[in-house]
């Protein structure tokens, strides 16, 4: 009988996609796509990841680059924390380990950007070390198979799935980084929330399966209520020029540069700005918001048109704020709201 490790990569070696950034196990391309990956639906991720490896090629030209020119590459990824954190990894790699990705988990992990997820992909997929990845993708399936009763959002729970995995590593002949790949593949197209056991090649050794319960697992950890936003953006025009401002440690888009907003949450009330001769927002209710959502809130976002304001050059500086003509604004604008509503803007 064959083992669950030969039923899975045998039917993995039949429908493996032969993505881009699979070829050639460029160490680079793996680590920048396995953080994309994590909390980016690989379909969407796809075009903007293929961008960002065409601008920033390799280690090095990442390390040179800008914050403002890494974050620009990242449009269409999401989570910018993610773009700051590879740019402060680029930079340790050509610090400490001369612009080359070091070969085991163990020296991957003191890298910014990677955690046991990412070291634990780059060092079985490039390098070949005998050590399993444990993603929210494989801990659904392994929950699936054994029928864990319990959340998978602990230590505990990725030390299971380590221990389960790691001797069917060990005894396999087939290479480490294939049988990762091979989980991940299967958690993408059938092990999904709304599984396609008929489709799966390992669903004799799954006891959901057996069991005919395979969507009670993994168990359901308790979603937090969302929390509601009026976000109210200005939109500042003087002549052909538009004002925008760098954000320091605000709410949202820290450190990145936006548009002067307000943001009223039902128990309180935030600006970017102190000092801006802005109209005040009146309590009337306006239409025709454009929805958002982000983890853990739900945005409501209104744009306000100002024109011909004249703010001083002592208020610009107090509130970070500079002019740059409209068609400039979308190179200064990463965040994927803020670009809808400039689009939008009459």
């Amino acid at each position: 009988m064959k083992s669950i490790m030969d039923e899975l990569l045998s039917w993995f070696f039949q429908v493996r996609e032969e993505y881009y950034f699979r070829k050639h196990r460029n160490p680079y391309r793996v680590w920048i796509a396995e953080v994309v990956l994590q909390q980016t639906r690989i379909q969407a991720a796809l075009e903007p990841l293929q961008r960002f490896f065409h601008i920033f090629p390799d280690v090095e030209s990442l390390s040179n680059a800008t914050e403002q020119e890494v974050l620009q590459a990242f449009k269409g990824l999401g989570y910018y924390s993610r773009a700051r954190n590879l740019k402060k990894g680029a930079e340790y790699i050509c610090q400490h380990f001369q612009g080359q990705l070091p070969q085991t988990s163990q020296e991957l992990l003191k890298i910014p950007s990677i955690g046991p997820y990412t070291a634990a992909a780059i060092a079985s997929i490039c390098f070949q070390e005998v050590i399993p990845v444990v993603d929210g993708n494989i801990k659904r399936i392994l929950a699936r198979i054994h029928r864990w009763n319990e959340c998978q959002d602990t230590m505990n729970f990725a030390k299971k799935c380590t221990k389960f995995l790691l001797p069917l590593y060990k005894k396999s002949q087939h290479t480490p980084g294939d049988m990762n790949e091979a989980w991940m593949e299967l958690g993408q197209k059938i092990c999904l929330l709304r599984p396609k056991c008929s489709l799966c090649p390992i669903s004799s050794f799954c006891q959901g399966f057996q069991h005919n319960d395979v969507e009670k697992y993994p168990v359901k950890k308790q979603k937090k209520e969302k929390i509601h936003v009026d976000w109210h953006v200005f939109i500042i025009r003087n002549k052909a020029n538009i004002l925008l401002q760098k954000w320091g440690n605000f709410y949202f888009l820290q450190n990145q540069t936006s548009l002067p907003s307000t943001l009223i949450f039902e128990d309180k009330t935030i600006s970017s700005f102190q000092n801006l001769p802005i109209p005040s927002i009146s309590e009337k209710k306006y239409s025709n918001p454009i929805k958002h959502a982000i983890t853990h809130h739900n945005i409501h976002i209104y744009s306000h048109i100002i024109d011909n304001l004249s703010i001083p050059d002592k208020i610009l500086q107090q509130e970070n704020c500079f002019w740059t003509p409209q068609q400039n604004a979308p190179n200064h604008l990463v965040a994927s709201a803020l670009l809808k509503i400039f689009a939008k803007q009459k």
